[in-house]
C-alpha cells in the first residue's frame, strides 16, 4: 500500500524546516511508491554532495533526518 502525501506530513509536521530529508533503498528494485518512512534522530551526515551515495550515518550522530526507504 502506498503511502499518501498526508501521512507523510503528519510524521514530518513538527519537525524543523532545515530537517535534512534522506532516501534508502530497501532492495535494488524499481520503485514508484514509498515503502516506509522513519524519522531518525541521532542521524550523522557523512557528506552533504548531492550525488555522495552514503550522505548520512543512521546513528552515532545528534542531527534528525527523515529516511525515506523505497
Amino acid at each position: 500500500m502506498a503511502q499518501t502525501l498526508r501521512d507523510f506530513l503528519k510524521k514530518v509536521e513538527k519537525l524543523p524546516p532545515d530537517t535534512l530529508l534522506c532516501v534508502a533503498e530497501v532492495d535494488e528494485a524499481f520503485a514508484t511508491h514509498v515503502e516506509e518512512f522513519e524519522i531518525v534522530e541521532n542521524a550523522k551526515p557523512q557528506n552533504r554532495r548531492t550525488e555522495s551515495l552514503e550522505a548520512v550515518e543512521l546513528g552515532n550522530g545528534n542531527q534528525t533526518v527523515v529516511v525515506i526507504r523505497w
